[in-house]
């Protein structure tokens, strides 16, 4: 894919994380790609839909992105540095208390809150704790009632799902989307292994932020190991 495309499906995706509408030629053209005319990025979205990377929903315009333009934007993109008020958001929740445990679960609350998703942290395969589940099912994507019954059945056998992702898992950090997400087609993760066994995770929607997320996760990591 060609570098202007690229940015194309950069910032279809971008807009469409924060906003979860279809994102139309029009408004990437006067806000984003001021130097390109509008139907040249109407032809730049056509070859994108047709190579798989955005699709366009029948009662919009506007398009989209898929599963495959998003693993094209994971695999392409870099990680952001999470803000200097999350960090220090984290780092109070850090040094709130000496128990492991409790430490750790008052990290999960507060990454919770600054990516508005579902953290999930696995003790070992029996001993898995998660918080944030009212900030998944607010996310439109959660708004179909077999989608919420589907998520909840996985939270009800949330030990033997975080013990098959485990496995899976390296010292790397592990992005799960779609397909590959045991939660769902509708999902997206981003999951680690630390250095004493435990697993962290951030689960949301596949239109999560993902480079924000990565962020989050390293840093969680970084102050857990050091």
């Amino acid at each position: 894919m060609d570098s202007r495309k690229q940015k194309l499906l950069q910032y279809i995706i971008e807009v469409y994380i924060k906003t979860a509408q279809p994102v139309g030629s029009t408004l990437i053209s006067e806000k984003y790609m001021k130097d390109v005319s509008g139907p040249t990025v109407r032809n730049w979205m056509q070859e994108l839909e047709r190579e798989g990377y955005i699709t366009h929903p029948h009662t919009s315009a506007g398009r989209v992105p898929t599963e495959a333009g998003y693993r094209y934007y994971i695999e392409h993109g870099a990680a952001k540095d999470i803000t200097e008020k999350n960090q220090k958001e984290i780092d109070q929740a850090h040094s709130a208390s000496k128990n492991v445990s409790e430490n750790v679960k008052s990290m999960a609350k507060k990454a919770a809150d600054v990516s508005h998703n579902v953290i999930v942290v696995a003790f070992s395969p029996h001993d898995v704790y998660y918080t944030g589940l009212s900030n998944l099912f607010s996310h439109p994507e959660f708004s179909n009632q077999d989608v919420v019954v589907h998520m909840s059945e996985m939270i009800d056998h949330l030990d033997e799902v975080m013990s098959s992702i485990s496995k899976q898992l390296d010292r790397d950090i592990a992005i799960l989307i779609g397909s590959d997400n045991p939660f769902g087609i509708e999902c997206g993760s981003v999951f680690s292994l630390l250095d004493d066994g435990v697993v962290i995770g951030i689960l949301g929607p596949m239109r999560m932020d993902y480079s924000q997320n990565v962020g989050l996760v390293k840093y969680i990591k970084f102050l857990l190991e050091e």
